[in-house]
């Protein structure tokens, strides 16, 4: 196991327990004590832990993404024009991803497409699509987080290595000139490797998101195709988001 995959399993661990110590670390994963401690190094550089006498503990005062039900809430008919938008994208007999983001659950109201294979880590859109005759949905496997309302985990990376997708819809916390950003670190690894295995990225992003920065920069605009958002993005962000072949489109203007 390297280094990347003890750091998920150690914060999905901490997700629950809330800390973790050296000797814990060194039985769950067959490591050294030495090795140990350079994965909390590593963590605390992110700023996702802080070290505690013999181990590490969640920080109490990090910034958590709002709750889901709160977030799925805010904009909610904005980011049904999006989803609405993004789900007539997407055609028959395609094998697509949709994840966990409020906006991109949309999709799934929407699809009108036929015989279409989805594969997902949200439970609400896994829910909506089992109304369909028309879908056939792989849930990916692992810890379901019940604030968020989806499976998360090594096992959930790992099993995205069994796929290749036509199309990807992603959601993110965050545009800036800078990059796309997301709220934990685990959702660079996810993120990353999902658009590894993907013909066509599309980015789901309203106008909340838009020069707002969160906690990890995770993709950068080469990684996405397309984005569908609801409002114009500033001209230096447009700028390069053109100079790296990225489709803007803007709902309101469709």
């Amino acid at each position: 196991m390297n280094q990347e995959e003890r750091l998920i399993r150690i914060l999905n661990y901490l997700e629950t327990h809330k800390t973790m110590n050296i000797k814990q670390m060194c039985e769950s994963f067959d490591i050294s004590r030495d090795t140990a401690r350079r994965d909390i190094v590593e963590l605390t550089k992110e700023e996702m832990v802080v070290r505690t006498h013999g181990g590490v503990a969640l920080q109490s005062f990090h910034k958590k993404i709002d709750d889901y039900r709160y977030r799925s809430n805010t904009e909610s008919e904005t980011k049904k024009l999006i989803g609405k938008k993004a789900a007539s994208m997407i055609t028959d007999n395609e094998m697509i991803y949709l994840d966990v983001s409020t906006t991109v659950n949309f999709i799934a109201q929407f699809l009108k497409a036929r015989q279409v294979t989805i594969v997902t880590n949200s439970i609400d859109s896994a829910y909506v699509l089992a109304q369909s005759e028309d879908t056939t949905i792989h849930v990916l496997g692992g810890i379901l987080n019940k604030t968020t309302r989806h499976v998360t985990g090594f096992s959930s990376i790992e099993k995205l290595k069994d796929y290749h997708f036509n199309k990807v819809f992603i959601g993110a916390a965050g545009i800036t000139e800078d990059g796309i950003y997301y709220g934990s670190e685990e959702d660079i690894y996810f993120k990353r490797e999902l658009i590894k295995r993907a013909d066509q990225v599309f980015l789901l992003i309203d106008h909340t998101k838009h020069n707002h920065r969160q906690n990890y920069r995770a993709l950068a605009f080469e990684s996405i195709d397309t984005i569908i958002t609801n409002q114009p993005m500033s001209n230096n962000l447009y700028g390069l988001l053109e100079e790296q072949g990225v489709e803007v489109i803007v709902t309101d203007t469709e």
